[in-house]
């Protein structure tokens, strides 16, 4: 394989004139003080520059005095993207590539040229999807707002562009004859079969073999989707909360910094029977505090309705938008919204989220049960309204928990990750100094993921500190550009700097953008993250490494280009690593001192997670249901509709609790569904979340066989034998192979019966009951 050129990295960078780090003898500290921390991992002059590219970024290339110094060479190590305005041309050119391959699809007679199509649909969706894709993160974290109005144009272009492809009849019907004509599809591999099997699924559920009236209703139906959507989500922050009248010495066991911002925000006033009291506006902020915290339960009860009450405009927006969906998903064919989703995921139906949703329940009532009996004397008398109240005194009682940051510099974080890479896969994650131009602000850095012959798999550029320039987008993964074979490419032949050579054939690079919010650094200190933050990009650092390692010669199901009930089993599993103690234990030390961490800190976090983590898991299993009820074939419109069917959830024995009967009851009223905002983005396959981990978990206890820090298990799960199953059956194929494929393939070591592996591995009704008695989720 061709590596990039080496001007890019940090150890060259001194020669170009730049100051690498402070000086060579910052640097031998950097190693030594590293070493005596008592780690046992050999350290590596990477892992200094690693750790140091984020924990002592003003010390090192990496900092802001070179950002705007030269010529620039293109965002993201793209030569078209130097611009606004290049970017703009960049899009036209794009559609033109598009319209050229399109025209040879449309014109392919030959044997020789319809075996091409499948390929020219893959190569056209990449030549847009690398500019749209760009856009859309341009759209969210530049700082340069002639950057983001670039973007926002060649967006909205683009997108019109791509969504007349996919009503383009001619496409269509060249991929129908080629997919039907065994002398084609004959020569098809099993990954390009997958391919031309998703490119028609997404013609269909555009309605393109409709008829012209039927879609007609099609397309009507989506542009309301489109516009009942975004309705819906601009109504959370529109409608003004409720207020509720607090007596003032009602307040006195919140935080004294909340009672203090009620009191300026609304003045006292005395009722006529002289109780002084405050207009206390029921809002996700009051509503934390008072419902954990006030000790009258009448107040609870009070601020939890008005807070639940929910907008009307809210609740008429979301019914429309779930009428729509089944109205559409009817007119393609469909039973159900939630049928049509669940089509080509791994669940496939309703009726198998429904078994594998009751078998999770069946398993945790026990466990909720017992979270209630230890809430309260008398658990029959806790209402929704009391749970946050008894929790919080419980926690309370367990003491403060431990502060873990100062043990989680980011740049430890990142070099412990790259040492877990090092180990399952043999790819490790160097620090490399971007060129002028190639990122949008000093604080993102580049790493180069990097196999064990030093060969480049892709590169991961990282955005993990807030600013005000950035959307506040939490967490996520953008592809930037997919992995995909180019040198078979028809017509236009890519070539790039993120295209290398590897057996003889070419391809184009995995580049990928994670974006965090993170806190930024206290003066005379590195960025130090919470618990919750290092799963965070313990989380992240799962997708990007599917990205790299999912390399399978198309871009349309490369890395995390697949099913999403599927796409963060990877990222779950990730979770379970930085758990670990054995894992913890390359990277995890005190900023100050490098003592490593204390294990007894972590287990003591470990243990009071789960000890609630039960009502954790009756919400989500809660919101699964809900979601899959919202979008069934039964609806029954008539006005509030969506609130009776919530009231049915609530009362659904599946999430009954024996001991407290009320504690999980719908109250009169309220109207929680207009809250619930996943319903836009992930519509009929919330529970994906659930599948996702308890999938994950099984991997991790069979195949990694992993540590745990609030049990006795000592199994090391740092193996390269469990990590190249991992990769070889499940990683590599991205969207490639059935999941359920995968899933038989990874779990068939030897740790799990062969007839399990085998009803496993058909992904029916018999497969998604199996997989809900399996231990529950990690929460």
């Amino acid at each position: 394989m061709q590596r990039l050129s080496r001007h890019g990295r940090l150890w060259s960078a001194a020669q170009h004139g730049r100051l690498a780090y402070a000086g060579h003898a910052v640097q031998r500290m950097s190693a030594r003080r590293l070493s005596t921390s008592g780690l046992h991992e050999a350290v590596r002059e990477d892992d200094v520059q690693l750790r140091d590219a984020f924990d002592l970024p003003t010390q090192t290339t990496l900092g802001s005095s070179w950002f705007h110094q030269g010529r620039p060479t293109g965002l993201l190590m793209e030569a078209r993207f130097v611009s606004p305005t290049s970017f703009q041309q960049a899009g036209k050119e794009a559609v033109a590539e598009a319209e050229s391959l399109v025209a040879r699809v449309l014109n392919a007679s030959s044997v020789t040229e319809r075996r091409q199509i499948v390929k020219c649909l893959d190569q056209l969706s990449d030549a847009l999807c690398r500019v749209m894709d760009v856009a859309e993160l341009v759209r969210q974290v530049h700082p340069d707002s002639s950057w983001q109005t670039a973007a926002e144009s060649v967006y909205g272009e683009m997108l019109e562009f791509m969504n007349g492809l996919n009503t383009h009849v001619g496409l269509y019907t060249k991929l129908v004859d080629a997919m039907d004509d065994p002398s084609i599809s004959k020569d098809f591999s099993a990954v390009e079969h997958e391919v031309a099997r998703s490119f028609r699924r997404d013609f269909e559920r555009s309605g393109i073999h409709l008829a012209a009236s039927a879609h007609a209703r099609f397309v009507e139906l989506s542009s309301r989707i489109h516009d009942r959507s975004r309705t819906f989500l601009r109504s959370q922050g529109l409608a003004p909360a409720g207020t509720v009248q607090v007596p003032v010495d009602q307040l006195h066991t919140l935080p004294a910094a909340v009672v203090t911002e009620m009191l300026q925000t609304h003045a006292v006033r005395t009722r006529s029977d002289g109780v002084a009291v405050v207009d206390v506006v029921a809002d996700d902020w009051a509503a934390q505090y008072v419902l954990r915290d006030c000790t009258d339960s009448k107040v609870r009860e009070a601020v939890y309705c008005a807070w639940q009450r929910g907008a009307s405009s809210a609740v008429q927006s979301l019914e429309g938008l779930l009428e729509d969906r089944l109205a559409l998903a009817r007119t393609v064919g469909f039973e159900s919204f939630a049928h049509m989703t669940l089509d080509d995921k791994m669940a496939r139906t309703p009726d198998h989220v429904d078994e594998f949703l009751r078998g999770l329940a069946m398993q945790a009532q026990p466990r909720w049960d017992a979270v209630a009996q230890g809430l309260a004397c008398d658990p029959r008398a806790i209402r929704p309204w009391d749970r946050d109240f008894y929790v919080g005194r419980q926690q309370a009682k367990m003491g403060a928990l431990p502060q873990l940051a100062e043990y989680f510099s980011i740049g430890r974080v990142v070099m412990g990750l790259s040492r877990v890479f090092s180990h399952l896969y043999g790819v490790t994650l160097r620090a490399t100094v971007p060129q002028p131009g190639e990122i949008w602000h000093a604080d993102v850095r580049k790493l180069e993921a990097i196999d064990e012959h030093g060969h480049l798999l892709g590169v991961v550029y990282c955005d993990v500190f807030a600013r005000s320039s950035k959307a506040h987008v939490g967490a996520a993964h953008f592809t930037a550009r997919c992995a995909r074979r180019v040198d078979d490419d028809v017509g236009h032949v890519t070539c790039d700097s993120t295209v290398v050579e590897r057996d003889g054939m070419r391809f184009q690079l995995p580049v990928v953008v994670l974006i965090c919010n993170f806190p930024p650094p206290a003066p005379n200190a590195p960025p130090l993250l919470s618990w919750a933050n290092v799963e965070t990009i313990f989380h992240e650092m799962g997708h990007a490494m599917h990205s790299m390692l999912g390399q399978n010669g198309f871009h349309n199901v490369a890395g995390t280009r697949c099913p999403v009930d599927f796409v963060e089993l990877p990222s779950v599993l990730m979770e379970h690593f930085a758990r670990s103690p054995h894992v913890l234990s390359l990277f995890a030390s005190h900023y100050k001192t490098n003592e490593p961490l204390p294990l007894g800190l972590l287990r003591q976090r470990a243990d009071r997670r789960r000890r609630f983590a039960a009502l954790d898991l009756h919400a989500q299993l809660f919101m699964s249901a809900l979601d899959q009820r919202y979008h069934s074939a039964q609806l029954d419109v008539r006005p509030d509709w969506s609130t009776r069917v919530l009231a049915q959830v609530h009362s659904d024995p599946m999430f009954e609790c024996n001991v407290a009967q009320s504690m999980f009851a719908h109250v009169e009223g309220t109207r929680w569904q207009s809250r619930f905002t996943h319903l836009v983005g992930y519509g009929a396959s919330y529970y994906s979340y659930l599948l996702d981990r308890v999938l994950a978990g099984r991997i991790w206890d069979r195949v990694f066989k992993g540590d745990d820090p609030s049990t006795q298990l000592s199994n090391n799960p740092l193996s390269r034998e469990a990590g190249e199953r991992f990769r070889k059956e499940l990683l590599r194929w991205g969207g490639g192979r059935d999941p359920w494929t995968c899933l038989a393939a990874v779990l068939d070591n030897g740790e799990s019966p062969h007839h399990e592996i085998e009803a496993i591995s058909k992904g029916n009704k018999s497969a998604m009951h199996i997989v809900g008695t399996w231990q529950l989720p990690d929460m």
